[in-house]
């Protein structure tokens, strides 16, 4: 729909003064329509110029304004406003239709006191909003470095809350993190933490004191979790739904706890896409593929390969006995193929490298360039998901 359409739409409202009887003539659903189309086309000055036009099209209006809102703060002269903003916030009727939030903290040209009196004003007033989130269904809180916002916070959230996707940074203790996660979560589908960035502050394993959690009860509808490695120890079990798993290391991370892997395979049996971020490949990747028989997706970063001396030999990955997709986020030596017997159900690879991906496919000696940004909220593999399921058809087309 043009943008002219709501601006008529407006001129018309506004040569009638008060007179809102033209607006009720058209159905709600038509309105919200035209709203929703501006609102898709970016017009904020067309936007924020109906609030003006009508009580009915104000609330419209400030719904979609309100649904989707982020924030980051890449400047200490940006707290100001921030504050504004949280302070206000009990009395401002925007926030009740907030159903995305997402903020980011970040001063990169600031450090030592600056960056701690900044983070440590972000985090009050991140405690002054989080109370008004009634209808929040994404959350994602990220500050820099990771470690300096304490996730206690979210316990502020409203008892009534219905998340089903958290992205947070993981502080230095996990038990700030764990009172929020043992509320029960019933449409929670994705689960991610953050590990605290090096340089802040080493993170705190899970001690034999901390309870660990019933996901199955807790979160029945879990699919995707992605969290530091300590920190899945904290899972006592996991629903049949959670089906992604996301490890995360630092600086290619050893398991050294042989219980671990151990772990990892007695509690998440449903496995079918394994994302590892910053795990040693010997110690931490090669011990768990053989024993994830349903695993069909594998993503690795270059600090889990980047001194593996054959890492450009796909057949290092022929343990897994399904795997169907395999993204691969280092620069190769040399360029990849699927080659005859090396991984014998592998469909398509993707060799990302900053943010460029190159797909190969199986039944091709082609290669394409595909987007690999996507939504932050979509999981990793699902930009390739109809690729697979085109190669797979085309394969079985060529053996009947």
């Amino acid at each position: 729909m043009p943008p002219n359409v709501a601006e008529c739409l407006y001129v018309q409202h506004a040569h009638h003064g008060s007179n809102s009887r033209r607006s009720s003539t058209l159905p709600n659903e038509i309105l919200v329509a035209i709203v929703d189309e501006l609102s898709n086309l970016d017009a904020l000055g067309t936007l924020y110029s109906l609030l003006l036009v009508s009580h009915h099209l104000h609330a419209i209006t400030l719904r979609l304004i309100y649904k989707e809102m982020s924030l980051s703060l890449f400047h200490p002269e940006q707290l100001r406003p921030f504050a504004y903003l949280s302070r206000n916030i009990s009395t401002n009727p925007g926030a009740q239709f907030i159903t995305s939030f997402t903020f980011m903290f970040g001063y990169y040209s600031g450090s030592g006191p600056c960056l701690s009196i900044g983070a440590v004003k972000a985090q009050e007033n991140m405690e002054f909003i989080l109370p008004y989130l009634v209808n929040v269904r994404r959350l994602d809180i990220s500050f820099y470095p990771f470690g300096v916002f304490n996730p206690h916070a979210l316990c502020l959230l409203p008892p009534s809350v219905r998340l089903t996707h958290l992205f947070v940074d993981r502080s230095i203790y996990l038990t700030d993190l764990s009172p929020f996660l043992a509320r029960s979560h019933p449409l929670l589908e994705s689960l991610v933490i953050r590990p605290t960035y090096p340089s802040a502050s080493t993170s705190q394993p899970i001690q034999p004191t901390v309870s660990k959690l019933s996901v199955t009860t807790l979160c029945p509808n879990l699919r995707r979790v992605e969290a530091p490695i300590e920190d899945l120890l904290l899972f006592g079990d996991a629903p049949p739904s959670l089906v992604n798993l996301g490890v995360r290391g630092q600086h290619s991370f050893e398991f050294v706890d042989v219980t671990v892997p151990e772990h990892i395979v007695r509690t998440f049996t449903s496995l079918r896409t394994l994302f590892f971020e910053g795990t040693d490949y010997d110690t931490g990747v090669a011990p768990l593929l053989p024993r994830l028989p349903n695993l069909e997706y594998l993503s690795l970063d270059h600090s889990s390969m980047a001194r593996h001396s054959d890492a450009h030999n796909l057949s290092m990955f022929s343990s897994v006995a399904k795997l169907k997709y395999l993204r691969l986020m280092y620069s190769p030596r040399e360029p990849l193929r699927i080659a005859p017997g090396s991984v014998d159900t592998l469909l398509i690879l993707d060799v990302v490298e900053f943010k460029a991906c190159t797909r190969v496919y199986r039944d091709s000696t082609e290669t394409s360039r595909v987007d690999d940004v996507g939504s932050k909220w979509a999981q990793w593999w699902e930009t390739a998901k109809q690729d697979i399921a085109n190669v797979g058809r085309r394969i079985l087309e060529n053996q009947t």
